[in-house]
């Protein structure tokens, strides 16, 4: 009833699945009486206000990037349409930020919003990166690699240094162009993510299906060094 009434604005009363719940007449009445209740609204204001809080705190890049009336948009029309998944930042944000990806009509908004997913990902993996095994400078030709679970490549519309500069220090977007600008984001970079060169994002594309070391190093001469790095960066690893 809480999610119902806080999230699409909406009667508690009538959207609350009662049928599938055992309950006394005295029970259903309560319930009934219940949205009415002054404690009631607060307790949805309450939770509508922690989401909207969430959402500021964790997808600022993101919000910068619509501007306020349309951030604000934005946080109003996904909390009308998504139920509260969890009390906590990530996954409430991970949601918001997919939703703005699909929706999004402005330049650069989508890839940012991609992006600032990745980076919640990406930081989140680095958090528990004290179990991951060590990487060493062998390339076993028969070893065979994928993508890291935390890792991911996109493609920016500009300079990624000047766009994400513009979004911090509040100036005007850069207009987007033909070209494509390729970012990595994994957990064991220094900042979560840097630019990518041709050969670290043709070699990425292609362990989307996982690949030998073998069948890389004959697409891209000279690879070990780019392979080396995108291991030591925890954008690859190998497949146990």
């Amino acid at each position: 009833m809480v999610t119902a009434q806080a999230a699409v604005r909406r009667s508690a009363a009538d959207a609350a699945p009662f049928e599938g719940l055992r309950l006394t007449a005295a029970e259903r009445a309560w319930l009934t009486q219940l949205p009415d209740t002054p404690g009631f609204s607060v307790t949805c204001y309450i939770q509508r206000w922690w989401r909207e809080t969430k959402l500021s705190w964790t997808a600022r890049l993101t919000l910068t990037a619509l501007g306020p009336a349309q951030a604000d948009a934005a946080i109003a029309n996904y909390l009308e349409a998504t139920p509260c998944p969890s009390l906590f930042f990530t996954p409430e944000a991970l949601g918001f930020l997919d939703f703005v990806a699909r929706v999004a009509e402005r330049p650069h908004v989508a890839e940012i919003a991609l992006f600032e997913r990745a980076l919640l990902i990406a930081k989140e993996a680095a958090q528990q990166s004290a179990d991951r095994q060590p990487v060493g400078n062998e390339l076993p030709s028969s070893a065979w690699l994928t993508p890291h679970p935390a890792a991911e490549l996109l493609e920016f519309t500009a300079s990624p240094e000047e766009l994400l500069g513009a979004l911090v220090e509040g100036r005007a977007l850069p207009p987007a162009c033909a070209a494509r600008f390729p970012v990595l984001i994994a957990p064991s970079l220094p900042h979560l993510w840097r630019p990518a060169t041709a050969d670290e994002a043709r070699l990425f594309t292609f362990c989307q299906t996982t690949s030998s070391i073998e069948g890389l190093r004959a697409l891209v001469p000279n690879s070990a060094p780019t392979l080396q790095r995108l291991l030591h960066a925890s954008a690859l690893q190998y497949v146990v």
